[in-house]
């Protein structure tokens, strides 16, 4: 399959697809043609500010066109519901998408799957959001050199969430209930959910993991 030419294809050897686009910079067209959007999402988008209804938009346009491509199909005929938890779903194959600043990461496979991809935030704020961490994981990142904390703090959190959307629970599920550790390879809480860190593609500033449920 051909994805879009502005689309980077990251190297992999796990059971999906992974596309990346910056739609800052190569991708930046997806920030303003929403010609495969459905109406119903125009106007959900709508109901935003207009930044976030632009990154919103943006993201789903990515995804229509990497679907499309996956599915041989045209874009904008794709019919993506939600399930019961609020994940969107297609009929013919399990997919994540995230999206962390300018960038849009679309994972697409066979098995169910969940993705995600963070910016490294500043100290502070990665110091107040890994309260929602499992103690023994604030217990090992408060160990670490202060310099050190946002980084590996944004590490678990991608594990965590990538693990959490791969269970089609989300953040529905409190982050703080399993214990996926900070070490260099991530425990897996669940017996059939494999969680495994990115790295090949993913720029520098930012973290990202995937979570196949099988």
């Amino acid at each position: 399959m051909a994805f879009h030419p502005s689309f980077t294809v990251l190297p992999t050897e796990l059971p999906a697809a992974l596309v990346l686009a910056d739609t800052a910079a190569v991708a930046e067209w997806a920030r303003t043609d929403d010609s495969v959007l459905t109406e119903q999402e125009i106007n959900y988008a709508a109901e935003f500010d207009p930044e976030v209804a632009t990154t919103w938009s943006a993201g789903r346009v990515v995804l229509r066109h990497v679907l499309g491509s996956h599915l041989e199909k045209d874009p904008a005929s794709i019919e993506i519901r939600l399930d019961s938890a609020g994940k969107p779903r297609v009929d013919e194959c399990e997919f994540s998408v995230t999206r962390a600043r300018r960038l849009v990461l679309v994972a697409v496979g066979e098995d169910p799957v969940g993705v995600d991809l963070e910016a490294v935030p500043e100290h502070a704020v990665a110091a107040e959001a890994m309260q929602l961490l499992h103690p023994q994981e604030r217990a090992e990142l408060e160990q670490l050199p202060e310099e050190s904390l946002a980084e590996e703090f944004v590490r678990v959190w991608a594990r965590k969430e990538a693990f959490l959307k791969a269970l089609s629970t989300g953040l529905a599920r409190d982050p703080g209930m399993d214990y996926i550790g900070t070490g260099t390879a991530p425990q897996s809480p669940h017996p059939d959910v494999e969680i495994d860190d990115l790295v090949a593609g993913i720029p520098e500033s930012y973290r990202a993991a995937i979570a196949f449920n099988r």
